[in-house]
């Protein structure tokens, strides 16, 4: 288990994630499904909260207090325009405030960003994403909705009579890119079914890394155990024999 590994979980709160083409819609779902996730995580590892609209602000720091971070995605509020550059940015500052605890490399992180859109405000996303990869951050993106979601914007100087419903389908292919380019991964959920599918995928891969262990004194205990159960038999046999004769 890396016991100092840290994921942040971003959330996109823009108007677009007030769509109901994902029951009941967007960004309720995605409470669900981020509060599941963020308790089926293991309980040494740190979990930092992040929202993003037209601005990125970072709700809870890493920590392994799991209340707060529930707190932060229940109370999770809509506005306008946004910033996915600006929700990574946000990110890797927020891992910085990860203790040191004597080792000399940074603890393992990852960025988890949830969004249905693409960037209108703030730096581009590729200056985050490079970002990231020089802080060694993998970025897995999750494109939640479908092509079919719709808003209705109260814009208080149009008639209501004269208002329309605005099309908000998923936007797939920059999250995609922001995964492929910081060698994280990438998903696609258009159900909330879909979305907690997506975090176990997720939460399998965090938390846990492979190293090489000598297991060379297993297979030489296994050998041993195994040539004495065959010098057993052999004795055995050799005995039943003799007796037969």
């Amino acid at each position: 288990p890396r016991e100092r590994a840290t994921v942040v979980v971003a959330i996109d709160v823009s108007l677009s994630m007030q769509a109901d083409d994902v029951e009941p819609d967007r960004l309720s779902a995605a409470q669900v499904a981020a509060n599941r996730f963020v308790d089926e995580l293991p309980p040494s590892l740190n979990v930092g909260i992040v929202s993003f609209a037209g601005s990125a602000s970072v709700l809870v720091s890493p920590t392994i207090d799991r209340l707060p971070a529930h707190n932060a995605i229940n109370n999770l509020r809509l506005a306008e325009s946004t910033a996915i550059g600006e929700a990574i940015f946000t990110s890797l500052d927020s891992l910085l405030t990860v203790p040191a605890d004597g080792s000399a490399e940074p603890p393992p992180a990852r960025i988890v960003l949830l969004s249905d859109g693409q960037t209108t405000v703030g730096r581009p996303d590729s200056e985050a994403v490079e970002a990231a990869i020089a802080a060694d951050v993998p970025i897995s993106t999750i494109a939640f909705g479908t092509t079919r979601g719709t808003i209705q914007y109260d814009d208080p100087t149009t008639p209501a009579v004269e208002r329309q419903e605005i099309p908000v389908p998923v936007m797939e292919d920059n999250l995609r890119a922001i995964a492929d380019r910081s060698n994280g991964a990438f998903f696609t959920a258009a159900s909330l079914d879909e979305l907690e599918a997506v975090y176990n995928d997720i939460g399998s891969a965090i938390g846990y890394e492979l190293v090489d262990r000598e297991i060379t004194d297993w297979f030489v205990g296994g050998a041993i155990a195994l040539l004495a159960c065959s010098l057993t038999l052999v004795v055995t046999g050799a005995m039943g024999a003799g007796g037969r004769d």
